[in-house]
Order: structure tokens, then sequence, then C-alpha cells
């Protein structure tokens, strides 16, 4: 049976600590024989006594002075290192047992230490990796990740955490714009077909149109141009349906927001609502398509109308426009606040999903387009607001926009 992680990194932690904290105890306890002379006292002895028996030979023959000092210095050396030999020998037959004791306790000492730091740093390891990997199975459920505190390890676990987290939030707010994508998407579909299906019957309508206004009466010529003039606006309102929320085909280019802005609060925000654009003169292009970024910004405006109206009429409305940063890419930013009724907590994190709305006659879908044109811009987009006081939403478009990049 395979062992837990846990116990795997304990073993293979005491293993190495154990091999060579016994090695270096064997190494302690050999080295006072290797230190002790070869053959010990005995040999010692074994040579004073072939010294005495050499002295005896030769003292029975005639010597000068000088070899006889010679032959006493000898025999003084010898006699000298022979009882230092035996204290030696009485030295270490005394600590002899002393050192096996301390040896023994050295040894229990550094494998009870081996043991304790073997477990602790495994739990300090396999605590932190376990849970990641718990992780990583929430996030493969698409499961929010546990608040708990974290289990305690090593510092660089807490960098891999909130990388971790990092990933989750990244990964959920992916999905959230994958499920938008995919409604806006069923939307578009939606809405082309119901374009071609309104646009079928138009064009027989007006071509009829036309035939009978070719002998009619004056009074029905009237009546025929009305026919034939709203026909026509059904038509082209049939045309933009069917591409609403979709970047126009062919290559984006320079856009004045600041230009943009103002005319669109000039056309749209009532007389009873206190407007005002704020923009500097040296305010950048951006590189986009106008059409749909125009009708991103009209539908915040147009928003921002309602909430003052709904507020009990007057209310002001605000557009500044100034440089910013989108990342590391320069960037212009535009924020659309007004004074209107503003938008409940609850409700605030939904209002760009596709058909979620707070008005009576609303679809749902505008601030989601608005989003969706945004992000195809390589932008984003984001909304504050106090219940009450008012709205802000902050749109944040790079001047080289994505898809042209």
């Amino acid at each position: 049976m395979a062992l837990a992680f846990r116990r795997r990194i304990f073993v293979w932690l005491v293993v190495v600590a154990a091999i060579p904290a016994g090695a270096g105890v064997g190494i302690v306890l050999l080295a006072r024989n290797i230190a002790a002379p070869i053959g010990g006292v005995a040999a010692w002895d074994r040579a004073a006594g072939t010294w005495l028996e050499a002295q005896r030979a030769i003292a029975r023959q005639p010597l000068t002075p000088t070899a006889r000092a010679a032959l006493k210095h000898h025999a003084d050396e010898l006699s000298h290192s022979l009882r230092l030999a035996r204290m030696s020998q009485t030295v270490r037959d005394y600590l002899t047992p002393v050192l096996a004791g301390f040896a023994a306790a050295l040894t229990t000492l550094v494998f009870l230490g081996t043991i304790r730091l073997a477990g602790h740093l495994s739990r300090q390891l396999s605590r932190p990796i376990l849970e990641l990997v718990a992780w990583t199975e929430h996030l493969t459920r698409g499961e929010p990740l546990p608040d708990a505190p974290p289990a305690r390890g090593a510092p660089e676990f807490d960098v891999l955490r909130g990388a971790f987290r990092k990933m989750a939030t990244d990964l959920a707010v992916a999905r959230e714009r994958e499920v938008e994508a995919a409604q806006l998407r069923t939307f578009r579909e939606l809405a082309r077909q119901v374009a071609h299906e309104l646009k079928n019957p138009l064009t027989p309508l007006r071509f009829a149109v036309q035939r009978l206004a070719e002998n009619a009466r004056a009074d029905e010529k009237e009546l025929l141009e009305i026919i034939d003039g709203e026909s026509a606006r059904i038509e082209q309102m049939a045309r933009e349906f069917s591409t609403l929320g979709r970047l126009p085909e062919g290559p984006p280019a320079p856009v004045d927001l600041g230009e943009l802005v103002e005319s669109l609060v000039k056309g749209t925000v009532p007389p009873t609502v206190a407007a005002r654009v704020d923009r500097p003169a040296d305010l950048p292009l951006v590189t986009g398509h106008y059409e749909p970024l125009r009708r991103a910004f009209q539908n915040l405006v147009l928003n921002a109308c309602d909430a003052c109206a709904a507020q009990g009429g007057g209310g002001s409305i605000t557009v500044a426009l100034r440089k910013a940063a989108n990342g590391s890419a320069p960037a212009v930013e535009v924020v659309i606040a007004d004074t209107g009724v503003g938008i409940p907590a609850d409700q605030l994190a939904r209002v760009f999903e596709p058909y979620f709305t707070t008005k009576k006659h609303g679809t749902g879908l505008g601030l989601a387009i608005v989003r969706q044109t945004i992000h195809d811009h390589g932008g984003s987009v984001s909304v504050a607001s106090e219940p009450g006081r008012g709205t802000a939403f902050t749109v944040t478009l790079p001047l080289q926009a994505a898809s042209s990049a």
C-alpha cells in the first residue's frame, strides 16, 4: 500500500538526515582506535625488555664515556616513553565507557532530533501542498476557493496561494464573460433572423408602393410617400438590428471620443438636466469603430438621463475625459456620472448581465452590449453607484484597439 504524501516526505527526510548523522557518530567512535599507538603498551613493554637485554650485553663490553652517556640517554628516553604509554592506556581505559555512553547519548539525540525535524518539515511541506491540491479540485469544479485560514508552511507558499487566488478570480471572470458572450451570440443570431424576416416582406411592399404611386392621385401619393418612408425606416431599423452589438467589417479608424461624447450629450440630454463635458485640449484619438462606440456611449448617456428622470426630474450629468492607462498601454478614460436614483448594491454586480434590467420596458441587453463592445475594442468598463446619490460608469479604451494591434 502506497504511503501518504506526508509520510513519504517524512521517511525520506529521516533517511537523508540519519545516514550522515550515523556516519559521523561512527567516525567519532572509531577515532579512538585509529589515534591509538600501533600495538599499544604491549609493544612498548617488548621494546623495553629487548633493550634491557641489549644493555646487559653491552655492559660487559669496554665503552668510551661518550658511548655510555649516549646509551644512558637512550635508556632514559625509552623509560619516559614507556611511562607515557602506560599513562595513556590508563586514561583510555578510563574514558572508554564514558565515550561510549556519550556516543550512545549523542546517537539517540541525533536520531530523535532527526525524527522531530523530519516531522516538522514534512508538515511544513505537505500541509500547504495538500491544500493547494484541494484548491485545484475546487477550480476544476468551478467552485470558489475557501476563505479558511491557510495551512502553516514556508513563506513561499503564501506567494503561491496568492497566485492561485488571482488565477481563480481570472477564471471566474473569464467564465462569466464567456457565458455573456454566448448569450450575446445567441441574441445576435436571433436578431439577424428577425431582421431577415422583417426585410423579406418589406422589399415587395416598397416595390408595390412605388408602382401604386405612378398612377395615384395627388392626395394618394402623399399617403403612399408616408408608407414608403416608414417602410424605408423599418428596413433601416431591421438592418441596424441585425448588426446590433457586432463590430462592423473593415479596419478600425481614429475616433475623437471628445467630439463623439459632446455631440451625444447635446443631442440626447433633455434641457431639464444639466450636462457638462470636461475634456483636455490634447486628448489623444483612439483607434476603433465609430458607430459601435457611439451606440455604446449613447446607451450610457440615455441610462444617465433615465436615472435623473426617475429621481423626479432635474439632476445633472457630467462626462469627464482624461488620459489614462489600460494596463501598460496608453488609453483614454471616460467617466459618465449622474445624480440620479442610483443602483442598489444587490443589483450592482448584475447590471452587465444579458437580460437583466430594472426598467419596466427594458430588454436587459443595453449594458451587456456596451461591455461587449468595449471589450471588443480591448478596453474595460466598470460601475460605481450609491442609491439616492447617483451612478458613475467608467470606460477605459486603449489608443490602439486590440483588433488592430
